[in-house]
């Protein structure tokens, strides 16, 4: 006898609808999920993909600018070294009476001792663009990276025109240099720019003024080819602003309380020094010192100033008065020592570290308004400090902790 077993209707509607449904919406919601995760991985890819270009088009496009602002530097300094020159020859017979500025702009215009790190192109941006493919597919411009190559290829031109061309040529050789400098024949600063004066060569450098100065002016009309760099990657001034000034820095403006101690400025050389005691009456006292070498003695010369006058904070600034009949200058030279024969050079080295030559620079911005604002910034700590003025000069401090 053959028995068939038959289904109760609930376990046929379950087999035939519940488990299809359930079957078919675990399919769904895998396949949601797929496409969710691996469709949200391509979006956010493609977002990276589109914020990288944008850095990477904007750190050339920075380069560049900073490389139009070198070659306009060079142009400027290349106009006043020019007018300064031509002044320098109508009154080469008043030499000692035409200020010290004056006198150097003429020396750092016929000498090639002269070095200014802000005039150097930088490379290392131009290093990577050159050797990264990934660089190349990020950015993904044809008309883009053909306009950063033409100018990196202008730009290696132009600094070989500097180096070898013959009207960059400065008119005083290394040698005539070396002679002057170190010879010990110039007795002061208006005593060497009259043996500069007798340079034969330095007429046809004058001369060539217009060259260089073509080869500036023609360097910088690719101002506009990085315009359309800007415009191809749709970036703004304003995209540029921020990009340039980005930074991690928390801005902690310094309340009164916070300044109130001794400061030591963080410099290079551990032997020289720059040191604020802010008191909690609102007078400072200021205090540094600075070591000098040269060719004619061995060891240092040690310049000491000081100033003092009041403080005060001002919105997120240090402001400070100067009370300038408080400087104080003296030059020790205890431990320098010299061959007989190079003493009286010796003492006219001193006397300059002592003059108006080598006049701090705080003083000689001083000279016309005792007063500074700097912008603070310090640490969580409270022990680190950093000022900024208005002609973004930047120094950092630390505290003395007793």
């Amino acid at each position: 006898m053959n028995a068939k077993f038959k289904m109760p209707k609930f376990g046929r509607d379950l087999t035939r609808k519940g488990w299809l449904k359930e079957l078919l919406m675990t399919f769904l919601g895998t396949t949601i999920s797929i496409v969710l995760t691996f469709g949200t991985a391509a979006y956010l890819e493609d977002q990276q993909t589109v914020k990288a270009r944008r850095v990477l088009a904007m750190t050339i496009i920075n380069d560049i600018d900073q490389s139009l602002e070198v070659v306009t530097k060079r142009r400027l300094a290349e106009e006043r070294g020019h007018e300064t020159a031509c002044y320098i020859i109508e009154n080469k017979d008043r030499l000692e009476s035409i200020g010290e500025d004056t006198l150097q702009t003429f020396i750092d215009y016929v000498t090639s001792s002269s070095f200014n790190s802000d005039m150097e192109f930088k490379k290392m941006n131009e290093k990577i663009f050159n050797s990264s493919q990934d660089m190349w597919r990020t950015l993904n411009d044809r008309k883009f990276l053909d306009n950063v190559q033409e100018f990196y290829n202008a730009r290696a031109v132009l600094e070989q025109q500097w180096k070898e061309w013959i009207c960059f040529k400065k008119p005083v050789t290394k040698e005539e240099e070396y002679e002057l400098f170190m010879g010990g024949q110039c007795k002061s600063t208006a005593d060497l720019c009259r043996r500069l004066l007798e340079c034969k060569r330095l007429e046809s450098y004058m001369d060539f003024v217009s060259s260089r100065m073509m080869a500036y002016l023609s360097f910088l009309r690719l101002v506009n080819l990085n315009e359309e760099n800007k415009f191809l990657m749709n970036i703004t001034e304003q995209d540029m602003e921020e990009f340039v000034n980005h930074t991690y820095m928390e801005i902690n403006p310094a309340k009164e309380k916070d300044l109130v101690g001794t400061w030591n400025a963080v410099l290079h050389d551990k032997k020289n020094e720059l040191v604020y005691d802010l008191h909690p009456d609102h007078t400072f006292a200021m205090r540094q010192s600075v070591r000098w070498g040269d060719s004619f003695f061995r060891h240092k010369m040690v310049q000491r100033f000081s100033l003092s006058g009041t403080w005060g904070v001002e919105g997120d600034s240090l402001v400070m008065h100067y009370d300038m009949t408080s400087y104080k200058m003296e030059v020790d030279d205890s431990e320098v020592t010299y061959p007989a024969h190079l003493a009286d050079s010796v003492h006219w080295f001193k006397e300059q570290l002592a003059g108006e030559v080598m006049k701090p620079r705080l003083v000689k911005k001083l000279d016309q308004n005792n007063r500074t604002a700097q912008a603070t910034n310090l640490d969580d700590s409270g022990t680190r400090l950093e000022l900024t003025d208005g002609e973004d000069n930047t120094m950092h401090y630390q505290k003395k902790i007793n």
